[in-house]
């Protein structure tokens, strides 16, 4: 089954970003209005394999075989069809929102005013109290319950009311493409070691042509030539494989999930945060310095030369750095315990333009952090960064 029919943004749309198109009308369930063109695939290539597996390969094998490949597969196509057909029909919406008249448009989300389609389980666009791991599916306009992702194979989400349904639908049909390769490789090796096993049926009694073959056996045989069943063999038994590998891979995949107790839609999420982390927003420091005198003449020429010598070294570590005079006289105290070894400290040393602009010592206080600044023999400044 696919895994990119959900996106991340569908249950979390941010505000500054275009949204897209949203159908006023709540799906029901895979048959709902519009089709999808991987359902519509789904349904040719199920068409397809049936009709090469029952009509073609199988009636190739010995009579006993082809009894048992008969049953076995049988079984399987029909278990497929009928967990398939489940899995597209069910509604997998929450409780409440299928109580809802799907026959009456669904809002538009006003996203300059709400910043998440659901906030504190309260889905603005159903209007209703949703469980936690309930998501809006944006194909679906729905609120699923136990939201896993939309499938775009069955045309419908999963969630926990056909979860089930889908994973067998994933387990069997990657079973029945296993019987169809072992049936073709048996096929080929009975070719190549005696070609007579392949022709035991009975209306081969009138072919003397060894290059002849019949297909379709035994409501419509049709001739054909050994290189068209070749052919055709071979080209089935290329997409068997490539099916079993990616069936088998999205096995896997979910069995890891199950293990863990996590859904698609909260595995992708976190491996998309964790992968694509928030860039973090720079620090507006203050750092407080004494007032000079009114009546000094020339305050507010050394208040310029403080904004010329503020340190470069703080805006490159801490963003912007804005000099604020103080009205007293002193300065907030500098801790001392500067060696704890809970602490992490980082220097940086730069000249100092001016000895007499600034104190010998000052602190800066920022959220969960503090920068302590001294002044060392008027040539340098060095300062020690504490996250606390």
């Amino acid at each position: 089954m696919d895994l990119s029919g959900w996106s991340l943004k569908r249950g979390t749309p941010k505000v500054t970003e275009k949204p897209a198109p949203i159908s006023n009308w709540a799906r029901v369930n895979g048959w709902s209005w519009p089709p999808n063109f991987f359902q519509a695939l789904a349904w040719t290539v199920l068409f397809i394999f049936a009709l090469v597996n029952f009509g073609i390969f199988i009636p190739f094998l010995p009579p006993n075989w082809n009894f048992i490949a008969y049953g076995v597969t049988g079984g399987l196509f029909i278990f497929h069809l009928v967990v398939y057909l489940i899995a597209v029909s069910i509604d997998p919406a929450e409780a409440i929102v299928r109580l809802k008249n799907y026959a009456e448009p669904v809002p538009a989300f006003d996203y300059p005013k709400h910043a998440h389609v659901i906030l504190h389980q309260y889905c603005h666009l159903c209007q209703v109290t949703v469980k936690k791991k309930a998501k809006h599916c944006r194909l679906c306009n729905k609120c699923i319950s136990n939201f896993d992702h939309h499938c775009r194979w069955l045309n419908n989400c999963v969630g926990s009311r056909n979860y089930w349904y889908f994973l067998s639908t994933v387990v069997s049909a990657w079973a029945s493409l296993l019987c169809l390769v072992t049936i073709l490789l048996v096929i080929y090796t009975l070719f190549l070691t005696n070609p007579a096993q392949l022709r035991t049926h009975p209306h081969y009694k009138n072919i003397t042509n060894a290059n002849t073959w019949l297909l379709f056996l035994p409501l419509l045989p049709i001739k054909t030539k050994t290189l068209v069943v070749l052919d055709v063999g071979f080209l089935v038994l290329l997409l068997s494989a490539i099916g079993l590998v990616l069936l088998g891979r999205l096995i896997k995949f979910h069995i890891c999930l199950r293990s863990k107790q996590i859904s698609t839609f909260e595995f992708v999420t976190h491996s998309y945060h964790k992968n694509f982390p928030p860039e973090p927003k720079p620090l507006a420091i203050h750092v407080k310095i004494p007032q000079q005198a009114d009546d000094d003449p020339s305050s507010s020429a050394r208040r310029e030369q403080r904004k010329e010598a503020e340190p470069q070294w703080l805006r490159r570590y801490l963003g912007s750095t804005t000099i604020t005079p103080l009205a007293g006289s002193q300065l907030q105290p500098a801790k001392d315990d500067l060696k704890s070894p809970s602490h992490r400290m980082k220097s940086k040393e730069l000249p100092l333009p001016d000895e007499h602009l600034f104190p010998p010592s000052c602190t800066i206080f920022m959220e969960n952090s503090w920068v302590k600044v001294n002044r060392e023999e008027g040539h340098t400044w060095s300062a020690v960064f504490i996250m606390e």
